[in-house]
């Protein structure tokens, strides 16, 4: 078995500002190589095996773990099912030059944030690896905050968000101090407008999605004279539904171009990442139902669970016309925003196939009345709004 540490090798501690990298690969070739590109950026570990991989993990954290599909003895599936059961939070990158479809589809269950093939080139592992750290922090951050989210609803007390947020967002999750229903309903809204700002903050074609989902998804609420309390659970299931995406690599969500059947089943994760992550707040079951099913179809022909009709929950049938008219307006890498009559017939089109028929006709309605308030010809903008 043999284990070595880059640094170990010149009897130096690994630097503690540096991120830890392990690199997991048979091959001597792509492993020195590896180890050379990211070894004057970053701490690096190398295992030749999934055994003596396991091995480093119990004694070193490590923030990243490259692996390789195609091992002798311990396979790269089975090192990466030990790997969650050590640290489920390690974000692992798996490059290989045997991967399939089956193998993919495999690793993604258990989490992976990219999937490289071999021959890899310097500039895109150099990013990937840079963003799984920066995604790394992010998932811990968001951790954090539903950790003394769901700590402070078990004890009836606040939440301490302040050293977990910018100074224009920290206060926002401590109204409310869970003494009525209200309150407790308030507190959880604004924790979640919270959550939402701190996913997207940092990526300029994601920056107020959230907000304009949850405030399209309010219009239709009250259009159906749904109560406050039914309300309430669409809107913090709109600041959340798509939450899971922190464990999913940017360069498969903002791809330019059509997506592989590898990159589509990597993206899909998302629906149930979002619920791992949930579960623990205690929320309704109405409100994990409306995040999880938001990508149902109304024709049953969507994930995660081939939802139809009525079959698929109110409040995500709701919410995916939100998210899909605010996605079409919205600059993305991959193409420009649709205009607001694009996206309308784009509606129209879908309706009865991916929508609602009838909500689509609530919510077009709905885009006709803001345009006559606040003159809007091309594209529907939001405007400041408290709850």
């Amino acid at each position: 078995m043999s284990i070595q540490s880059d640094r170990k090798e010149k009897r130096m501690e690994p630097k503690k500002s540096l991120a830890n990298i392990l690199i997991v690969d048979d091959e001597i070739g792509p492993r020195e190589s590896l180890r050379m590109i990211l070894k004057p950026h970053y701490n690096i570990f190398i295992a030749e095996n999934g055994h003596s991989a396991i091995q480093m993990l119990r004694q070193t954290e490590m923030d990243v773990v490259t692996l390789d599909i195609r091992m002798p003895g311990m396979s790269g599936i089975d090192t990466l099912k030990e790997i969650r059961l050590l640290d489920p939070d390690v974000m692992v990158v798996i490059i290989t030059g045997f991967g399939t479809l089956n193998s993919a589809i495999e690793a993604i269950r258990y989490g992976v944030f990219d999937y490289i093939p071999k021959p890899f080139n310097v500039p895109e592992i150099m990013c990937i690896i840079e963003k799984s750290i920066h995604r790394r922090k992010l998932n811990l951050k968001v951790k954090e905050m539903l950790r003394q989210r769901s700590d402070s609803g078990n004890q009836n007390g606040p939440m301490d968000t302040d050293l977990l947020l910018s100074k224009e967002m920290s206060g926002l999750a401590d109204s409310g101090n869970g003494e009525s229903g209200a309150s407790e309903n308030q507190n959880c809204l604004e924790f979640s407008k919270v959550l939402a700002f701190t996913l997207e903050e940092k990526d300029p074609y994601t920056s107020g999605h959230s907000e304009r989902v949850c405030y399209y998804s309010d219009f239709i609420s009250k259009k159906l004279s749904l109560n406050p309390k039914d309300r309430n659970e669409i809107r913090v299931a709109s600041y959340l539904h798509d939450i899971g995406k922190i464990g999913i690599s940017n360069r498969f969500i903002n791809k330019k171009g059509a997506l592989s059947s590898t990159e589509w089943a990597i993206i899909k994760q998302h629906t149930k990442k979002s619920l791992e992550l949930l579960v623990p707040l205690n929320l309704s079951p109405h409100t994990l139902s409306y995040v999880h099913h938001h990508h149902e179809r109304y024709d049953g022909t969507g994930y995660p669970d081939g939802l139809s009709e009525d079959r698929i929950p109110l409040g995500a049938r709701i919410i995916a016309i939100a998210d899909a008219y605010d996605s079409m307006t919205s600059n993305r890498p991959y193409r420009k925003p649709l205009t607001n009559g694009e996206a309308k017939n784009e509606l129209l089109k879908f309706a009865g196939k991916q929508f609602d028929p009838q909500l689509v006709t609530i919510f077009l309605n709905i885009l006709r009345e803001m345009e006559e308030v606040f003159l809007v010809k091309d594209h529907v903008r939001v405007p400041s709004v408290s709850y």
